[in-house]
């Protein structure tokens, strides 16, 4: 019988966490669910509360616990879920808003935002990883939402040497998942030659029952009908014969993503996603403290996310199961892209099984990623190499070399303002 633990219970998404282990349980072996989180979340119990009803709705197939004590949390689990947010909402909300100063792209998981949240999430990071290894069941995995998802990976994968970790996005599941839908199949039906880094990746081919179908998928994709005005990203998928993941809007169409999220910003903007975010979450609260609900509300698809549980439940089931499933996650490459190093950490195809992640060889990645992904990575392990050494330095060469980051005569700037942000989560310069 299996336990998951859940790092960052509070969240507003574990709802839908829940309704997927409810809906796997059996497959899962499911015995107890433990929900961590801090003593300041608030919103914490509300949630907890929710998921009690849940399962009280269902029969309470398995046990909840939840609490703020992590080896209580970790202590003998099978698997663990990261889906805490460090910093909280505010610190998305800076690391949106402070690049914007310096014209830099403000996002939270790529360029000068992502690399805040970065320097934030590895200190914590390390605790728990640290924590599993001393409490959790031996062979335990950890899955992991909390971002930035792919560095994030990279680090715990081939800094600290844990392997038994898996990246997630929903994006990848999304993308199976409309497939799906055209050609009037199931998901595992669905194959598609995905590869490059979490948030900056791109299908080459697209493969139904074995078959090829990329040039029916591009048809539909770049109808017409489905290209926007000013629509020079579209354009380019279109040329290059690829489905882009939409992050890659930041680094092709640069200049247009600036000017939107500056707009943003102006007085009578819609404000930062993260902005946004906050009051959707502030309504799903409120939602949730009725006692009379007892399932997720619709409101949550608001939250973005979408098909985050079925990624995460499903991965869990198939890593409990002895038949061999595909699923698209961030580990490390071992040879399945020929062409990019084996000790990369890519967000690739993945045989699962009992216990078991092993990447699906798809021969070369097309030459025009490669440039990209070498200088993403670069800067993933600067930052990671930053963070361990507590080099202002290498910090700023990280900032450097990534393309959405700021020109180096405002850097130091940029980097103070950064630091005074974040003083309270890392201290390293």
């Amino acid at each position: 019988m299996k336990k998951i633990t859940v790092i960052g219970g509070g969240s507003t998404y574990t709802p839908e966490l829940m309704e997927g282990l409810i809906k796997h349980h059996k497959a899962i072996g499911l015995e107890e669910v433990y929900l961590l989180d801090l003593k300041a979340s608030g919103k914490f119990p509300i949630v907890a509360q929710l998921c009690e009803r849940m399962l009280l709705k269902e029969g309470n197939p398995f046990r909840l616990k939840y609490g703020f004590d992590v080896e209580d949390a970790v202590k003998d689990a099978d698997f663990v879920v990261q889906q805490y947010r460090p910093g909280l909402l505010d610190g998305r909300i800076t690391d949106e808003k402070i690049p914007l100063k310096y014209d830099a792209i403000g996002q939270e998981t790529t360029g000068v935002g992502g690399f805040a949240c970065a320097l934030r999430a590895m200190p914590m990071i390390e605790g728990y990883i640290e924590a599993v290894e001393r409490w959790a069941a031996r062979d335990a995995f950890v899955i992991n939402f909390t971002n930035p998802s792919g560095l994030l990976s990279e680090f715990v994968i081939n800094t600290l040497g844990f392997e038994r970790f898996a990246g997630l996005c929903n994006i990848p599941i999304n993308m199976i998942q409309r497939a799906a839908e055209r050609f009037q199949c199931e998901r595992e039906d669905v194959f598609l030659n995905y590869y490059g880094l979490n948030h900056m990746s791109w299908i080459d081919a697209v493969k139904i029952k074995g078959e090829d179908r990329t040039a029916d998928a591009l048809s539909d994709i770049y109808k017409p009908e489905n290209i926007p005005e000013s629509a020079s990203f579209e354009e380019t998928g279109q040329e290059l014969d690829m489905i882009l993941n939409a992050y890659l809007r930041y680094y092709y169409t640069t200049s247009r993503m600036l000017t939107e999220e500056k707009e943003a910003v102006a007085v009578g903007g819609k404000g930062t996603r993260g902005e946004i975010v906050k009051k959707i979450e502030a309504e799903l609260v409120r939602k949730y403290s009725n006692p009379e609900l007892a399932e997720k509300p619709e409101e949550l698809t608001q939250r973005g996310g979408s098909m985050y549980s079925t990624a995460a439940v499903e991965l869990i089931r198939d890593l409990c199961s002895g038949q061999k499933k595909n699923h698209i996650i961030n580990l490390r490459n071992n040879g399945a892209v020929e062409n990019l190093p084996s000790d990369y950490v890519l967000e690739i195809n993945a045989t699962v099984s009992e216990k078991s992640m092993r990447p699906v060889c798809i021969g070369k990645a097309n030459k025009l990623t490669l440039g990209l992904i070498h200088t993403v990575k670069n800067f993933e392990r600067l930052t990671i190499e930053a963070h361990m050494e507590k080099s202002l330095k290498k910090a700023k060469a990280a900032l450097l070399i990534h393309p959405l980051g700021p020109d180096a005569d405002r850097i130091d700037e940029l980097m103070k303002e950064i630091v005074v942000a974040n003083q309270q989560y890392f201290t390293l310069f």
